[in-house]
């Protein structure tokens, strides 16, 4: 979650940094405690199904194929899940039934948790089972506190990020909990959904065993695109979720991935708004640097003022050629080392807070520290900053912390609300706002000293100008493709070229992989000689000239095991790591078959992958080397220990 920085932590500043362990974890014996009670919560709603078909000896043998996994309630999930195994085999349930594990409580939990791991992003299996304790095994409900738990402002019944994530995380729990049927009782489930009237007609028949086998024989099958505002099944659990528990647990390890979700949507709004020309020559790399999102504003505006006043005030010492793409890791960087830099600040800014507290103050505001109204003087605000700028490794905090703690004009507010507040920034404005920044810093004192060229070694000056070449190649290559790409949508849509590419903000070139067939690895030699692995696809996000809307998580595998933060279509349709994958993985199957050690997928395991690339706070990534230049460096005397890291600004 976040750990206290002891060194940096002098005075009254608390630095917050990664933390080595999920320190916010459940010990073991209470999340066997809580598998044991939604284990017993499963078996009354079991009990009360039993009753329910009392009447219908020949349907409850079909409860050992049921699940309470569904759209309703527990009870009526179990039922309808039995219905539907007799439906499959009216004469004598012999097929449905083979082979089907006789534990029902086990796969309904397998199931349950398969369902909200699916549906919601960096959700743990203990997280998930403590949600659904909370909620009595009724899946919604539980979806419903995670969201409230969450402050998931994103999330829009019967939107088509929503539709799509129900639709993935109820066929994964079926195939988790053993349905002998599972695609067909998730299709049934859907269908049902696709109207109002259908959905409660089936909810009266529950009481009515014999009836609903009628109903659900004249169902017809779930197709993608008709009825697909599933808004119902939400509604009617808004109704049973009154009667839930409150969460009384802090999970802060989930919850600052949820954070840097929101963070990484902040920083794509603020790229939109930068003028292409300048963002594309300079500013994307101030802002890679030092355009965190902390700040006296909004985080958007923060984002954009952090960017123009690092680039006015400490001007890079080499012009490179213009880049339209980001390094994908050095915008997750950026977006970690704000994360620690607003927990620091509100944990010195009132040292009343601990890091769970402000975890969940930033949830509460939408990350706005403007909302923020204790401190009672500038001095204390500049200290607030200054633990944000240490936290958030920034290369100057000093200077940072006197900038951000004065820079509350309101002319600076005044040319950001420019053209609507919300559209890309002039090149005027942008100059601007960089003297109108640059005075402001000036009048706090102090003075800016000026980078000086890092001291290295001749070799290691070579091998870091050689990355450096090969990085900007790579990320050339990518943005030629996603030109092409453009331009083929607008031939096939008979649009005029229209779009013009804004930047590239996010590239995963691992997907669909590894595939070590020896086709495979004869075609990646011809693209990179030296990397092995050969992926089919690559993931990749840009803007062109229109508005960034919010972002919705969807999921994808490929992008969650890298820990790279990809916006995908909202339907989850088109592209590779969604549904078929997710269902793979579920099953336990391997993805590809040409590999001789195949990589391994679940829900623990991705999200232990992808740790190492959120908690990424220091300098030292290989993107690093596309933004330096001759001019960065001096070359020294070799002393027998040319292989030193060329260090820091």
């Amino acid at each position: 979650m976040a750990n206290l920085r002891a060194a940096a932590s002098t005075g009254h500043l608390r630095v917050y940094g990664t933390s080595l362990s999920d320190d916010g974890a459940l010990p073991w014996e209470e999340r066997e405690q809580d598998t044991s009670l939604l284990l017993r919560k499963i078996e009354l709603h079991r009990d009360e199904a039993v009753k329910l078909l009392a009447s219908h000896p020949d349907l409850l043998r079909f409860l050992d194929a049921a699940t309470c996994v569904g759209l309703l309630d527990p009870v009526s999930n179990i039922v309808v899940s039995a219905m539907l195994a007799a439906a499959a085999d009216p004469v004598d349930g012999a097929s449905a039934l083979a082979g089907v594990d006789k534990d029902m409580k086990q796969r309904s939990l397998d199931g349950l948790v398969a369902f909200l791991t699916c549906f919601f992003p960096h959700l743990t299996d203990w997280e998930a089972v403590r949600y659904l304790v909370l909620a009595e095994a009724d899946p919604l409900v539980a979806a419903r506190i995670v969201i409230e738990d969450r402050r998931t402002t994103c999330f829009r019944p019967g939107s088509t990020a929503t539709n799509g994530a129900l639709k993935l995380a109820l066929k994964c729990a079926m195939v988790a909990a053993k349905h002998p049927c599972p695609s067909e009782l998730a299709g049934v489930w859907l269908s049902l959904c696709s109207s109002l009237d259908t959905l409660e007609k089936a909810v009266s028949l529950l009481n009515s065993p014999g009836d609903i086998l009628q109903t659900l024989a004249k169902q017809q099958p779930y197709v993608d695109g008709i009825g697909s505002s599933l808004i119902r099944p939400w509604e009617l659990a808004a109704r049973r979720s009154k009667q839930a528990a409150k969460v009384t647990h802090q999970y802060s390890w989930s919850l600052r991935r949820v954070l840097l979700h929101t963070i990484h949507g902040f920083y794509l709004q603020a790229l939109a708004r930068m003028p292409g020309g300048e963002l594309r020559s300079c500013y994307h790399r101030s802002m890679l640097k030092a355009g965190h999102c902390y700040g006296p504003f909004d985080p958007v505006t923060n984002i954009i003022v952090n960017t123009i006043w690092y680039k006015a005030t400490f001007p890079p010492l080499s012009q490179l050629d213009e880049l339209d793409i980001l390094g994908t890791l050095n915008l997750m960087r950026i977006e970690a080392q704000s994360f620690y830099g607003l927990v620091s600040f509100l944990c010195t800014h009132d040292r009343d807070l601990n890091a769970d507290q402000a975890i969940r103050f930033l949830l509460d505001t939408d990350l706005n520290l403007a909302a923020t109204k204790h401190c009672s003087s500038v001095h204390g605000e500049q200290e607030a900053f200054r633990a944000a700028a240490t936290a958030a490794w920034h290369h100057r905090p000093d200077a940072q912390a006197a900038f951000l703690s004065s820079c509350k004009t309101p002319a600076v507010l005044s040319l950001l609300s420019d053209n609507g507040g919300q559209q890309q920034l002039s090149s005027q404005c942008v100059q601007q706002l960089a003297m109108l920044l640059s005075s402001a810093f000036r009048s706090t004192g102090m003075v800016a000293h000026q980078k000086q060229p890092v001291a290295i070694y001749k070799r290691r000056f070579e091998l870091t100008m050689y990355e450096g070449r090969i990085q900007r190649r790579a990320h050339k290559r990518i943005s030629r493709k996603i030109r092409a790409a453009l331009s083929r949508y607008e031939v096939q849509n008979l649009e005029q070229a229209c779009y013009q590419l804004h930047v590239v903000c996010g590239v995963n070139t691992y997907v669909s992989g590894p595939d070590e067939s020896m086709h495979s690895i004869m075609m990646q030699k011809k693209k990179d000689p030296v990397e092995n692995d050969y992926y089919h696809h690559s993931h990749a996000n840009f803007l062109v000239t229109r508005n960034v809307g919010s972002v919705e998580p969807v999921r994808c595998l490929f992008c969650e095991q890298e820990g790279i933060r990809i916006v995908h279509p909202a339907s989850g349709e088109g592209f590779h790591g969604h549904e078929v994958e997710f269902g793979k993985m579920v099953r336990g199957e391997d993805l590809f078959e040409n590999v001789d050690y195949p990589e391994e997928y679940d829900n623990d395991r991705i999200l232990t992958n992808s740790e190492f690339v959120t908690d990424t706070v220091a300098d030292g990534l290989e993107e690093d080397c596309m933004y330096l230049g001759s001019n960065d460096f001096t070359i020294k005397e070799a002393d027998g220990h040319e292989w030193d890291e060329y260090g820091e600004e």
